[in-house]
């Protein structure tokens, strides 16, 4: 662990009265067993780190986690398909959780929303274009633009408003993708060079910045806030670990960590001083992946 990280999590832990950033009670030790968890494609990086963390206190508990796009992975859990009961679904946009709640698949006190996002116009990270607005993706040399299948790929789906609010929806030939991942390896492939640009969330795009670059961050005000939110399953096998880590999801450890890989989070309500510690260990590790990012433009 940096120096840098340790001072802001000792910041942190005077703000809130070393109340919040501590370790589990010891009657968690007792979780045990597997959790198993569908979770949105944009997320294959940063769970796996939460769920790290996490463990740091409950041993026991082990993960197995499926990603995807989320209207696909909601789907599947309506048709039941998994021979493992799944457990928590951890879904970007509000529709596919819409779903499963009218279906009655969530337990309904355990849904919450936990994170933002917001979109990122991409291009190879060879490519010479310039795009400065919305409306530059209608250049000849943009050639073909990757986003998410609207069908089941929110990202798709905040992509087809980006473009509709900026008035050139109907335009553009589209490559769809079957979810955010691979949109941006559509991008990033040196084989598919009539592919000029791609949207995607901006998290996704700093994961490849070796690959890719962002060319243009849209308005937020031009597609619906980007939300992801967390449920258990009235299906799970293991109630007493999924609730309790799905609830750790909204924790200011789970956001801190979140917020390296450039996600915002929506604070669970929690004193003052809580809210000191998550803006005091969010800045310290967005500077880092602003830091990051920065180096790399001025390498390339």
């Amino acid at each position: 662990m940096k120096t840098g990280y340790k001072l802001a999590l000792a910041t942190a832990s005077i703000a809130l009265g070393f109340g919040v950033i501590q370790a589990k009670p010891a009657q968690a030790a007792t979780l045990s067993g597997p959790v198993y968890i569908y979770a949105a494609a944009s997320l294959t990086d940063t769970l796996p780190q939460v769920e790290a963390l996490y463990r740091q206190s409950n041993p026991n508990i082990t993960f197995i986690n499926t990603f995807g796009a989320s209207g696909a992975l909601a789907t599947q859990i309506l048709a039941e398909t998994n021979p493992n009961p799944v457990d928590i679904f951890f879904s970007v946009s509000q529709a596919p959780l819409d779903r499963l709640q009218a279906a009655n698949k969530l337990i309904p006190e355990t849904r919450q929303d936990i994170l933002n996002n917001t979109l990122a116009i991409i291009t190879p990270i060879n490519s010479t274009l310039r795009i400065s607005s919305v409306q530059d993706l209608l250049q000849p040399q943009v050639g073909q633009v990757a986003i998410g299948d609207p069908a089941s790929v929110p990202a798709g789906v905040f992509a087809q408003q980006l473009f509709a609010n900026s008035g050139i929806s109907g335009k553009l030939t589209l490559v769809l993708g079957t979810d955010v991942r691979d949109v941006l390896n559509k991008v990033s492939s040196d084989t598919t060079d009539n592919i000029g640009a791609g949207v995607v969330y901006t998290t996704d795009a700093l994961t490849a910045l070796d690959k890719v670059k962002i060319a243009y961050t849209p308005p937020i005000n031009l597609y619906s806030p980007i939300v992801y939110g967390s449920a258990v399953l009235r299906q799970t096998q293991n109630p007493d670990a999924a609730r309790d880590f799905n609830s750790f999801l909204g924790s200011s450890q789970a956001l801190g960590v979140f917020q390296v890989s450039g996600f915002s989070p929506i604070p669970e309500p929690m004193t003052t001083g809580g809210s000191i510690a998550v803006g005091i260990v969010g800045l310290m590790m967005k500077r880092k992946v602003t830091a990051k990012a920065k180096a790399k433009a001025a390498v390339d």
